[in-house]
């Protein structure tokens, strides 16, 4: 599958989080051509601060695959990860990162603190290979019928 079915469905799961009252974000991981797992954000219905899709996501690949090292992963998300997701992205060795829509103000590659593609930070966990864009306007649109979260 490319780039673009796999948003398609971050986009579905984004929108049963939206119908849910909670931030319209969609995350999946695939790994070696198979989707391992999927989450939509949890915030504000799940009541923890740590319910982004992005975490959900990678918590649950964790638990299909057994280990906490998910590289040769790629992961797709409706919205940039933030701070706190880029942190447990890096930390999973996930080896590529596909988003379609920036998050500026708080997220881990367009912000003024990029920790998603920080070199500096290369000696303890590698980057991940980066492309944003891919339905960029499908997730925008889905974001602004939203009446908050990122």
């Amino acid at each position: 599958m490319d780039h673009e079915t796999y948003m398609r469905r971050c986009l579905e799961l984004a929108r049963e989080a939206g119908d849910r009252g909670d931030s319209p974000v969609g995350s999946l991981i695939v790994v070696a051509g198979r989707v391992v797992a999927e989450a939509s954000e949890e915030l504000p219905t799940g009541g923890a601060v740590t319910g982004h899709a992005e975490i959900l996501a990678v918590q649950r690949a964790v638990d299909t695959l057994g280990g906490p090292d998910l590289s040769g992963g790629t992961l797709y998300t409706t919205a940039e990860p933030c701070f706190m997701c880029s942190y447990v992205i890096r930390q999973a060795r996930i080896a590529s990162v596909v988003y379609g829509r920036s998050t500026p103000l708080i997220g881990g590659i367009t912000s003024s603190h990029p920790i998603l593609i920080a070199a500096d930070l290369d000696p303890w966990r590698p980057a991940p290979e980066v492309i944003g864009g891919v339905l960029e306007e499908e997730c925008l649109a889905l974001r602004k019928r939203s009446s908050g979260g990122r």
